[in-house]
């Protein structure tokens, strides 16, 4: 298969995007841009989606999608980590959250299990194409923030898909965190910069892809 063009405006800017942290042990000043934020997170919205959420999830945010998006601005990334501190986290998420301008915890929204199980969701059709459309919700939202050129980590979450945190962000019990999405300051000289191991692991166009043939079989 041929690879793709990265002179492609589109194509350059998801060549492009890639895993960057930001870790620091003691807070950046606080400071962002809402409007960024806001840009970024109104990307999401353009996901594709092939069914509404369940009616239980559609009580302060009433959108049908099957995604939710809850932002923190740089100085509540700030008041959170030093929550976490205090709770004697030991992960990398208290250095995230003093280098980040903003934090979007991202949320899908499950079908309620037909009956009680200790399942965290039920293995439907439904929810797997809930998850899938907020997992491109997401992936809109780093291709935005890498085309505004904003470093950027889609971190599955650690200490943030816990209920107390939940709890803190005013997150519905209900919802799954699908990622936390740092969005960290351009250029900073006091942050260690770590980008993602995988990157230049995922192998050639021709080892996960091909065309093929419809077979004959009884």
């Amino acid at each position: 298969m041929k690879a793709s063009d990265p002179a492609n405006p589109v194509e350059h800017t998801i060549q492009a995007r890639c895993t960057t942290k930001r870790l620091a042990d003691s807070p950046l000043p606080a400071h962002g841009d809402r409007a960024l934020v806001e840009a970024v997170i109104t990307a999401a919205g353009w996901a594709p989606f092939h069914r509404p959420s369940a009616n239980v999830h559609r009580s302060e945010l009433a959108s049908i999608v099957p995604w939710r998006c809850y932002a923190l601005d740089a100085p509540e990334c700030r008041q959170l980590r030093d929550r976490l501190q205090a709770a004697r986290d030991t992960s990398k998420i208290p250095q995230l959250l003093a280098t980040a301008t903003a934090l979007i915890q991202v949320t899908w929204l499950p079908n309620p299990p037909k009956a009680p199980n200790e399942q965290l969701f039920d293995p439907t059709l439904d929810n797997m194409e809930h998850l899938a459309a907020a997992s491109s919700a997401v992936q809109n939202m780093l291709l935005a923030a890498t085309a505004r050129g904003v470093p950027n980590y889609w971190s599955s979450g650690g200490a943030l898909r816990e209920p107390n945190v939940f709890a803190m962000l005013g997150i519905p019990a209900g919802e799954i965190l699908l990622g936390a999405i740092f969005l960290f300051p351009t250029k900073t000289d006091v942050a260690e910069s770590v980008p993602g191991k995988l990157r230049d692991l995922r192998g050639p166009i021709d080892s996960w892809a091909k065309w093929t043939t419809l077979s004959d079989f009884a």
